[in-house]
């Protein structure tokens, strides 16, 4: 597996909330920040955004460890959220990092590991990602391909298989819309909470990008790709 030779360190990760509700579409919505300020770490929920108005008319009411009661701010809030991934000193812990298409010897701090993992649980739709938007080359990110269910392709697809990464500008649900290209088509998408500063690290820098992960499990496709930027 190819080794993540620079690991990007965000000062801000965002919560992204996916409905689950029947007959409303799986959008990822941005509903909150978890930010650091030195050796501190706070959480709040972004209310006067479009993405949190739009979560609540789909059905969000809050992320479990954070009630809801005004526009406070959550001090010491990185505990919440490293309690959804294992600790580093579990003996599994580099299988843990592989089901992410990260190396065993991860050398990234915590809050860098939230944003590599997302911080996904079975249980809920929840999960963290990384803010770009101050993100420059050289750096390696992981990201899992979005919408595979809606993308099929008529080949298989392997690890280390180069994709692209095609900017879709006249996308009629989003103009920062990013097509994850291999040699049999369209695969599927970066994901929303992504895009926007992952153009901008498109029109910076130069990218080379290969599958990580390719496994079909129960019809669910999950495919996780390496972006390289130098």
């Amino acid at each position: 597996m190819h080794t993540i030779d620079h690991v990007f360190e965000p000062s801000r990760l965002f919560l992204v909330w996916t409905s689950t509700a029947e007959g409303i579409a799986r959008n990822r919505r941005i509903v909150g920040e978890l930010f650091k300020s030195g050796d501190s770490h706070s959480f709040r929920y972004l209310k006067d955004t479009p993405d949190y108005h739009a979560a609540v008319n789909e059905g969000f009411i809050s992320f479990p460890a954070f009630t809801i009661h005004g526009n406070e701010i959550f001090t010491n809030a990185l505990p919440a959220f490293l309690s959804r991934i294992p600790p580093r000193k579990r003996q599994d812990f580099p299988k843990y990092l592989a089901q992410y298409g990260l190396p065993g010897n991860f050398r990234g701090s915590d809050f860098s590991l939230l944003g590599y993992t997302g911080a996904r649980l079975a249980s809920d739709s929840f999960e963290l990602c990384p803010d770009l938007s101050t993100a420059s080359a050289p750096l390696d990110l992981v990201l899992e391909v979005s919408g595979t269910q809606y993308n099929k392709v008529d080949g298989e697809i392997i690890v280390g298989m180069p994709v692209q990464f095609i900017q879709e500008p006249e996308n009629e649900h989003d103009k920062n819309a990013i097509a994850i290209m291999t040699k049999f088509g369209r695969v599927g998408y970066v994901s929303r909470a992504l895009n926007k500063g992952f153009c901008q690290l498109l029109n910076q820098s130069e990218v080379k990008g290969s599958v990580l992960i390719s496994d079909v499990r129960n019809d669910k496709v999950k495919i996780m790709v390496l972006a390289a930027f130098e």
